[in-house]
């Protein structure tokens, strides 16, 4: 009788034991992910494409998986600020970025960053964004071949701006630049918004933004649109040529992805989850048109692919910046 008292006695906390690590695997990324409230850090100021494009997704991903997926802008750095801050995180599904080809990819070719693209893993594509070369309205230019002829003509005498150093758009502009041997100084910002702001007022000459936050100031009248970043033009704004199409720069195409990425090491049930919610609305065509109206192109992938994309992407943008000299020793 003793015996089985102090089997009573022990059993319980000894199965309660065994059970804890099993509670606490389904609350942080099991069968109950997501069981709290995911943070998805972006990288950038709000109205920034990226920005943007995780917005509409996170509605979503609130709704149909039951929990807040909800954003905190952290801007800075070309994009490393936040992307840092996402790579030191947990690597348990609720700390996600809001990444894209300039911060994961570029900033840690570019500059001294405490993280690498290696330090992420994908949780799900969104979008693809080409960007458009732009100045003020006021500004003399009235077409890309005049702007070209300008810039090259006064060598050191404008300026163009990018959402930051290693961005997307710093890169465009770089390429640019270095296709036409124009000589102008870069004036890099923390985001788009701000960027925008001094090119309106002519603070800067000219710059390369996404067709996301470009459209609706085009519409507006404040700044012209001259050219596209990708071989092929956008369906959001069809009347924009790309490059390659009027330029003798024949094989300009550079557009960038944005997509949710997570830490290294996080389960991959977790990101499968993500990969499939995500996945299911932006096949669909109510989500197509809205990212269509917001200047994006969705392009959903699993996340195996999703990875291809990526790696691949380090290797372009190596060898790139190391043709524009830019790479970091």
């Amino acid at each position: 009788m003793a015996s089985q008292r102090l089997l009573k006695r022990f059993a319980a906390p000894a199965l309660l034991a065994g059970l804890l690590p099993l509670a606490a695997h389904a609350a942080g990324g099991g069968g109950a992910y997501p069981a709290k409230p995911v943070e998805v850090v972006v990288p950038w100021t709000p109205g920034q494409a990226t920005d943007i494009a995780a917005r509409a997704l996170t509605e979503h991903l609130t709704t149909a998986m039951g929990k807040s997926f909800f954003i905190t802008n952290k801007p800075g750095a070309g994009g490393a600020v936040g992307s840092a801050a996402v790579a030191r995180a947990p690597a348990d599904g609720y700390t996600l970025l809001a990444g894209s080809t300039g911060s994961v990819v570029v900033s840690p070719l570019l500059n001294e960053t405490n993280y690498t693209a290696d330090d992420f893993v994908p949780a799900a594509m969104i979008a693809k964004s080409p960007s458009i070369l732009i100045t003020a309205t006021s500004f003399p230019a009235k077409n890309v071949q005049e702007l070209i002829a300008l810039l090259k003509k006064n060598p050191g005498k404008y300026s163009f701006a990018s959402s930051g150093n290693g961005s997307a758009t710093h890169l465009m502009a770089e390429a640019f630049n270095l296709g036409y041997g124009i000589q102008a100084t870069h004036v890099p910002y923390k985001g788009s918004s701000a960027a925008m702001t001094d090119l309106v007022t002519g603070r800067v000459d000219y710059m390369f933004d996404t067709v996301a936050s470009v459209a609706g100031q085009v519409k507006a009248g404040k700044v012209r649109a001259y050219a596209i970043s990708s071989k092929d033009r956008s369906a959001a704004m069809p009347d924009v040529p790309a490059i390659a199409e009027v330029t003798e720069l024949k094989d300009f195409d550079i557009a960038s992805w944005i997509g949710l990425m997570a830490p290294k090491g996080t389960p991959q049930d977790v990101l499968d989850r993500i990969a499939a919610a995500s996945q299911k609305y932006l096949e669909t065509p109510a989500a197509r048109e809205k990212f269509l109206g917001m200047g994006l192109a969705v392009s959903p992938m699993d996340n195996a692919r999703f990875k291809q994309v990526a790696d691949g992407e380090v290797d372009l943008y190596s060898k790139l910046l190391k043709q524009l000299g830019l790479a970091r020793q």
